[in-house]
């Protein structure tokens, strides 16, 4: 046999281990045992317990523990937080930074810790307007608890129907990302994390 015919041989059956190893890890992730396919509960996600900031009526944030389903990725982390916020707060005595109906409308994180959160509104070309408190109070419980819940997050950029705009109601600078405030947050939240 010739030395040719030799190594065609070798490859070949090479490449057939190759082919029945890539179907019996494909076959084990079908059948749930295996790393071919994520199990169900990591694609649906698993609750983790996150500190959302609200706003309270002295103008502070004050936290919210709430239990979000996520799978791991900051990307979808990050997401649940935003809606999470968006979605109000629970506890008496806390407001909601948002009127009723602004929605996420993208989201993303650069690989340099910032994220991207673009929101908007039906019928509502400008972002909520208010007084320089309100404004800094809708814009920080989203950048505070994004930032200060997930590690990989060190800055929020806000886009309202895709545009990043200079301000969203004429008194903060929203045309940069901006880093999580510790000021805005009531004392017994800073207190509780510079412990921690």
């Amino acid at each position: 046999m010739s030395r040719r015919a030799a190594a065609a041989i070798v490859l070949g059956a090479v490449a057939l281990a190759a082919v029945a190893a890539a179907g019996w890890l494909l076959w084990r992730g079908a059948e749930g045992g295996g790393a071919g396919a994520p199990r169900e509960e990591e694609a649906a996600g698993r609750p983790v317990a996150f500190e959302l900031y609200f706003p309270g009526a002295d103008g502070y944030l004050y936290p919210e523990e709430r239990e979000l389903a996520v799978t791991g990725e900051v990307r979808d982390s990050a997401r649940a937080l935003v809606l999470a916020v968006l979605d109000g707060p629970r506890a008496a005595g806390l407001e909601a930074p948002f009127p009723e109906g602004v929605g996420l409308l993208d989201l993303y994180v650069a690989p340099d810790g910032t994220v991207y959160v673009d929101l908007g509104a039906e019928e509502r070309p400008d972002p909520p307007s208010g007084g320089s408190l309100a404004e800094m109070m809708m814009v920080y419980s989203l950048v505070d608890t994004l930032a200060l819940n997930l590690p990989e997050v060190e800055r929020v950029a806000l886009l309202w129907n895709g545009v990043q705009r200079e301000t969203f109601s004429g008194h903060l600078d929203t045309s940069v990302p901006l880093a999580p405030e510790d000021d805005l947050l009531a004392a017994a939240a800073r207190a509780r994390r510079e412990a921690g």
